[in-house]
């Protein structure tokens, strides 16, 4: 019994995907994911190879035919050590350039197996190159424009990142209006040939990829270098100095007051409580637990206060394990000398002497309100 070339093909992946299945046993210890992968691949080699063995590559030529001169040069293999080199480059360098290599190792073998098939298929190299498009075409076309739409969006992202805020607001009216005149031209010019209209699309694609690697060489913009080099909590906005970007238009006034708890008023140094109902100011506050509570804060001193909440946790042991991170915390904007804002809790756990909760005026710990979560 004679193997025909398709059987080969898929017998051999077949082959060396349980060869990697193997590998990846013994190598990973968490290989659920690609393990299910690499079986379905197994599945699929082996019921493709068991049809091509059964139906000899779908073909009742004469064995005796010659199909040498149907036989094109292919680029498939020359992209296939492509990708095995990069298989062995990411595995030295870093995982994205390892499955970079598997998809262009894939997609070269895919390739190179239907184009051995196709020219094979019949003596007619126009049928041959008619079957190879029609089972490939519906796959290539779709992939082949997601990864240039993929490309264009990622050098237009870089264009982005390097030009300043007002020029990249520019920029974005620009090409938007470049893409909607494109679009009124073959509106308008139904019967444009098809090369021109080509042109028009690759060269806009060329221009934007152009510029995007020219923005990746140059580097992104200077306080996007600083905000990347800088730590998520770098500027803590519950501190007592001013927030750049959270105290920027800070509230002075409220106009809605329905369903408050509380006034938590800053007074001549001391923090108190105003809670309806009680004539005296109260130094603690209850609050329902996974209820939201709002709470309207008052500065009545001079200078700009913000109201911090501690929800949780020994603050000192935060600050030694994280540092100044404030990550337990909520607050308030700075509020000015005579104004307001509100502050809504929402607190899950009752109060114990691991979650201690509590309000205090940033800067100064000592002037706090307790409060008390049943």
């Amino acid at each position: 019994m004679m193997f025909s070339t398709g059987f080969k093909y898929f017998f051999g992946v077949t082959v060396l995907s349980v060869v990697a299945l193997i590998m990846s046993y013994a190598l990973f210890e968490k290989f659920a994911l690609g393990g299910v992968a690499i079986s379905f691949l197994i599945a699929v080699g082996a019921l493709l190879a068991g049809l091509l063995a059964f139906s000899s590559d779908g073909t009742t030529r004469d064995a005796n035919t010659s199909t040498s001169d149907l036989t094109t040069q292919s680029i498939w293999p020359l992209v296939s050590a492509i990708g095995v080199v990069f298989l062995a480059l990411g595995l030295v360098t870093s995982s994205v350039v390892f499955f970079g290599g598997v998809v262009v190792l894939l997609a070269a073998l895919s390739e190179w197996m239907v184009q051995a098939w196709s020219e094979r298929a019949s003596t007619d190299s126009t049928h041959n190159a008619a079957a190879r498009k029609r089972l490939l075409n519906p796959i290539e076309f779709p992939v082949l424009a997601a990864v240039g739409l993929g490309v264009v969006i990622f050098s237009f992202s870089r264009i982005m990142l390097t030009v300043n805020k007002s020029t990249g607001a520019i920029l974005f009216i620009v090409a938007g209006a470049l893409v909607l005149v494109a679009g009124v031209i073959f509106a308008i010019k139904p019967n444009m040939k098809r090369p021109v209209g080509a042109a028009i699309c690759v060269l806009g694609a060329l221009g934007i990829v152009a510029g995007g690697v020219a923005s990746a060489v140059s580097g992104e913009r200077e306080e996007l270098v600083e905000a990347a080099a800088e730590g998520h909590f770098s500027h803590a906005e519950c501190g007592p100095e001013e927030s750049k970007y959270y105290d920027k238009l800070s509230e002075g006034t409220l106009s809605l007051r329905s369903s408050v708890s509380a006034t938590v008023v800053y007074q001549d140094g001391e923090l108190i409580a105003r809670i309806q109902g009680l004539a005296k100011p109260q130094k603690s506050l209850t609050v329902g637990r996974s209820i939201p509570t709002n709470i309207i804060f008052r500065n009545a001193t001079e200078g700009e206060f913000r109201l911090v909440a501690h929800l949780g946790g020994s603050k000192s042991a935060d600050k030694a394990a994280d540092g100044d991170s404030h990550k337990d915390e909520t607050c308030t904007q700075l509020v000015a000398p005579g104004a307001e804002q509100s502050l809504t809790l929402n607190i899950a756990k009752p109060s114990s002497v691991e979650n201690v909760y509590y309000l205090y005026i940033a800067g100064s710990d000592e002037k706090k309100i307790e409060l008390v979560v049943p």
